[in-house]
């Protein structure tokens, strides 16, 4: 095992289906099996300020027990993530981040030293990744990738 201790997970459109209002397949395979390894916390925005719903699907899901923390904000989402490293107390660089966004996780994570792994699918599958962003460690299509990667 590397020096990832934790994988922070985005929500919407990384481990919840947002169109079809459930998990992704596999999900909650994955989240048992990364759950036994490192420490796992959503960090993502509810950009409808409806962070109660979120949390109250989470919890319909059952998959809160694999989450060390839950962090969700209206808003500035990088805050988000100073929060879990602090409350944490890790380094970004012992960090990997998973989000379908490479201008949010993957944009956050490259400018502090994490892993990061990109989601490539869905609505925002086109979103390049640019000089301000910097490329992903890993492109991913399916979250069961996760799992094999060299973290």
């Amino acid at each position: 095992m590397g020096i990832i201790k934790a994988i922070i997970f985005d929500w919407g459109r990384t481990l919840y289906d947002s169109e079809n209002q459930a998990l992704f397949p596999g999900t909650e395979k994955v989240l048992q099996i990364l759950s036994k390894l490192y420490l796992l916390v959503i960090v993502s925005l509810a950009s409808d300020g409806n962070i109660e719903k979120r949390i109250q699907i989470l919890h319909e899901c059952g998959i809160e027990k694999y989450f060390a923390a839950v962090y969700f904000a209206q808003n500035d989402k990088d805050s988000l993530y100073e929060l879990a490293l602090s409350r944490l107390a890790i380094a970004s660089r012992e960090v990997a981040i998973v989000d379908d966004r490479v201008v949010r996780g993957i944009k956050w994570g490259n400018a502090c030293g994490a892993t990061t792994i990109w989601v490539r699918r869905g609505k925002f599958m086109d979103e390049e990744p640019s000089k301000e962003t910097g490329p992903p460690t890993y492109i991913i299509s399916k979250l069961e990738e996760v799992c094999s990667l060299p973290l």
